[in-house]
């Protein structure tokens, strides 16, 4: 693994998005990227790529999760194996890699993206796009109330143009979209039910974003929208109503659907609704939904990812599981 020297909870000393790509002692970091792309016949698919580089209880550990959802066919495949050696991770300033399943490559004008599963596989390019923004109160994202005791730096690429070959069941084809790219890390409890998020990237059709962190247990929130032109600021006057819950086990709630209100930003209001059921990761959700505007017209997709802890009091920890599933 690369090495950096650093003090101690030097985090918030951050410098540019390429210096942060790497790793900082004592923090919580993840690499992660989640991408909507069409083939030539028009259908749909998404994909995640994340690689956590994570602390529990004083012990390191490597965490790996992939996931392919196929629209058309109504299949999700998602994927996830943790390990506390290092020999699987690779990490460069310029690359970041778990094993042979996943690699994704910096260089002057994008990155490289290559995943590697069974059932499928991914070779894309991504474009930076209109460039990095960073979140919230100047990258700083405050992890739940709690005193402000645990926080984040967070930045995204949160538009690039994303193009290559997609092979899913021994099928290759071409594919193209765009894909969403989160650096983020600090030295907060990822267990902790206090610091579970729900997350939304709204990704409209005019090259615009809203990134939304939301903390129901706490009542707290921060976010941020990017003009199409890459100026971006800080949003922490809207309201996210869940439509209802949803227990897939029968104990752990997560919110489902949105009506969303945006004070001054776009259209204001907006309802977000899942495009598929069953798009649930070894315990939390991470699912594609449509941005729909008041006119009920579909203006865009959002990503939303759920953990557990934001809406229930008690859930499994599934963390350390290792699962292969469709």
């Amino acid at each position: 693994m690369n090495k950096i020297p650093q003090k101690p909870y030097d985090w918030l000393s951050r410098g540019g998005a390429a210096e942060e790509w790497i790793a900082h002692r004592r923090c919580q970091d993840w690499w992660y990227c989640t991408g909507v792309v069409r083939d030539d016949g028009g259908k749909l698919f998404t994909y995640q790529f994340t690689i956590l580089r994570l602390s529990v209880l004083g012990i390191r550990f490597y965490l790996l999760m992939l996931a392919l959802t196929d629209f058309s066919a109504g299949k999700h495949y998602y994927y996830q194996t943790i390990s506390p050696s290092a020999k699987e991770f690779t990490l460069t300033p310029g690359e970041i890699a778990y094993g042979g399943m996943a690699r994704a490559v910096r260089n002057e004008s994008g990155m490289s993206l290559t995943i590697r599963h069974k059932r499928f596989s991914l070779d894309l390019d991504l474009d930076y796009g209109k460039g990095a923004a960073w979140h919230c109160d100047n990258g700083n994202l405050i992890m739940g109330t709690g005193g402000g005791k645990y926080s984040t730096q967070y930045y995204s690429y949160p538009n690039m143009p994303t193009a290559g070959t997609l092979t899913l069941n021994g099928q290759a084809r071409a594919v193209r979209g765009k894909t969403w790219f989160d650096k983020q890390y600090g030295p907060f409890p990822l267990l902790s039910r206090l610091t579970h998020w729900e997350w939304f990237s709204l990704r409209f059709d005019d090259g615009e974003e809203v990134m939304l962190f939301s903390f129901p247990q706490d009542d707290y929130r921060d976010g941020t929208y990017i003009r199409k032109d890459g100026a971006y600021e800080r949003l922490q006057n809207y309201t996210i109503t869940p439509h209802g819950l949803v227990c897939p086990d029968g104990r752990t709630a997560y919110s489902c659907g949105w009506d969303i209100q945006l004070p001054g930003v776009k259209e204001e209001s907006y309802t977000v609704k899942p495009l598929l059921e069953g798009q649930m990761n070894m315990g939390y959700y991470e699912l594609l939904a449509g941005v729909y505007n008041p006119a009920g017209e579909q203006v865009g997709f959002s990503f939303a990812e759920l953990l557990p802890g934001a809406r229930s009091k008690k859930f499994p920890i599934k963390l350390f599981n290792k699962a292969d599933q469709e």
